[in-house]
């Protein structure tokens, strides 16, 4: 491996949806936005909804993903999120049904049948989605 890049994986429970040599990876982590570089010191933290952002082939590449961990050690970074979409992948008109019910079910956050915190996590996650398409 060159030693001017490190090797990202992003897994989620169903595929590994990339593994290749990048020069650099941002993320959402849960205490703020983080940057890897190649000779890193080791670490974990867990990650929020947002995107994984990375050079591969001097293309910034984005990659949705909402909420996981991240592990990086002898220059290996390991994304393991609970889903993950490329931009591509990402279908703009459902994303944005979704954020529509989202919506809705907040409206009636007062409801005993609505769980707020499970609906804000829905918004968030359909609004980063929407995003990454833009």
């Amino acid at each position: 491996m060159p030693d001017d890049t490190l090797h990202l994986e992003i897994t989620t429970p169903e595929k590994v949806l990339f593994s290749d040599e990048v020069t650099n990876l941002e993320a959402p982590g849960v205490d703020g936005e983080f940057q890897i570089l190649p000779g890193h010191t080791p670490f974990l933290t867990s990650i929020k909804v947002g995107h994984v952002i990375f050079n591969l082939d001097d293309k910034d590449m984005k990659i949705s993903v909402s909420g996981g961990f991240c592990e990086f050690k002898q220059n290996k970074a390991v994304i393991l999120a609970h889903t993950a979409e490329q931009a591509a992948d990402i279908d703009t008109a459902r994303a944005e049904e979704a954020k529509k019910r989202a919506e809705k079910r907040l409206e009636k956050a007062d409801d005993s049948e609505i769980d707020a915190d499970r609906a804000k996590l829905a918004l968030l996650r359909a609004i980063n989605r929407i995003k990454l398409t833009e």
